[in-house]
């Protein structure tokens, strides 16, 4: 059994970054996933060195203001509006999510509404995601004051949080962090902070924990990627990283750590390209494709057209436009689709079949989901830190990033 501690260092020897990011269900090439896993394990971590009871206690919907409050049984709180407001009958729906617990912030939103979508699609249950997962950052930091590193989602349009302290492993001290990526009004996804992206206060945060000079696990999503795993029958572990780009030391322990865990696992060191212009691309071509519906749209006369043009651009919207609404391009270009910040980093993450997929329609992170990246963890974390001097050649030769030249992505300052 792993044990798990409060640290007495200021920082690990090395990291562990996992994220949700509300509403990010769906992107391109059939690809949909639970991007809560992430956030769920360092929570689970965080949760067995600082117990706290994060059931949610109640959920309030209030019709006129639009704002969703969840309260856990730990007291902690967190609310967040949904643009379009909140009916009665959602009001109702919503109370289904009493007695879960909010570490699983997307089946939540699965349990209570049925489904979720992201680009302001389905914005009542990207809102409730956002308000659990804030609550269970509150209820840790209600229980335990001044025990934790936050920070805010600082950028335009944000609010998520993060939350981050170090943890004795099986007595290796490692620095974690939670982070929370949630747009106003339930839209989503939007993701400029994911993984462990330097910028504003979350930058801040993670330099305060040392994260900025670690090398680190990124914790992603439980996913059905039909472009990779297309006849895959059974769940498996993921394990990815670009051989150019990131670092190998950490995705080879994450390999040991799979295999001495005794778990079924695939693995890429060509996932995550950089520098290719792949977002801008792919964003180019989405909107070519709604602007030739668009087009026919105008050119429409029956009804039975219109409705199947419509039908067409709301699967678009639903699904397809995940895939480039999450990330900023230029970021994009130098940190990949998990925010991987060059040098530093491998993913974790899990598949599942196709057949879950036509039967669940959407995966749902579970409580033995955590349970296995746990296993996979505590066998990984002391192979990481056996190799922590090579892990960190590595990334002092592959390290490269310039925060101001994302200056664009604050605005107003």
């Amino acid at each position: 059994m792993m044990k798990i501690s409060k640290s007495n260092e200021s920082s690990g020897i090395l990291g562990i970054t996992g994220h949700v990011g509300a509403g990010h269900v769906h992107t391109n090439f059939g690809f949909v996933q639970d991007d809560s896993a992430g956030f769920a394990v360092i929570a689970c971590l965080l949760r067995k060195a600082f117990p706290v009871r994060t059931t949610i206690s109640s959920v309030e919907a209030d019709t006129d203001t639009g704002i969703v409050t969840v309260r856990t049984e730990g007291g902690g709180i967190g609310t967040a509006r949904a643009r379009r407001g909140i009916t009665p009958f959602e009001a109702t729906l919503a109370r289904l999510a009493i007695g879960m617990d909010a570490i699983y912030s997307q089946t939540v939103a699965c349990t209570a509404f049925g489904r979720i979508y992201g680009q302001g699609v389905l914005e009542l249950p990207v809102a409730l995601q956002t308000a659990t997962c804030l609550a269970v950052v509150d209820t840790f930091e209600k229980k335990y004051p001044g025990q934790f590193v936050t920070g805010a989602e600082d950028m335009p349009g944000k609010v998520g949080q993060v939350i981050g302290t170090v943890l004795d492993i099986d007595d290796i001290p490692v620095s974690v962090m939670a982070i929370i990526n949630a747009s106003e009004g339930g839209l989503g996804p939007d993701e400029d902070l994911e993984g462990n992206i330097m910028l504003g206060d979350k930058g801040r945060a993670l330099k305060e924990l040392g994260l900025d000079a670690l090398p680190t696990i990124i914790l992603e999503s439980k996913a059905y990627a039909p472009a990779v795993f297309k006849d895959n029958r059974e769940e498996m572990f993921w394990v990815r990283m670009n051989k150019e780009v990131d670092n190998p030391t950490v995705f080879n322990a994450l390999i040991e750590g799979i295999r001495a865990a005794g778990l079924t696992f695939s693995h890429s060191d060509t996932a995550f390209p950089r520098g290719t212009g792949d977002m801008e691309k792919a964003t180019r071509e989405l909107g070519e494709r709604i602007a030739a519906l668009g087009t026919a749209l105008a050119a429409a006369s029956t009804a039975r057209e219109k409705v199947s043009l419509v039908g067409e651009l709301a699967t678009i919207v639903s699904q397809d436009a995940g895939g480039v609404t999450f990330m900023s391009s230029d970021l994009h270009n130098l940190v990949g689709g998990g925010g991987i910040m060059p040098g530093m980093c491998a993913v974790l993450s899990m598949v599942v079949s196709e057949q879950t997929v036509k039967t669940w329609k959407i995966p749902a992170f579970t409580a033995q989901d955590a349970d296995h990246y746990l296993a996979i963890l505590e066998k990984a974390v002391p192979v990481l830190a056996d190799g922590i001097d090579q892990a960190k050649k590595e990334m002092t030769e592959r390290s490269a990033f310039k925060e101001e030249a994302f200056a664009f992505l604050y605005p107003e300052k």
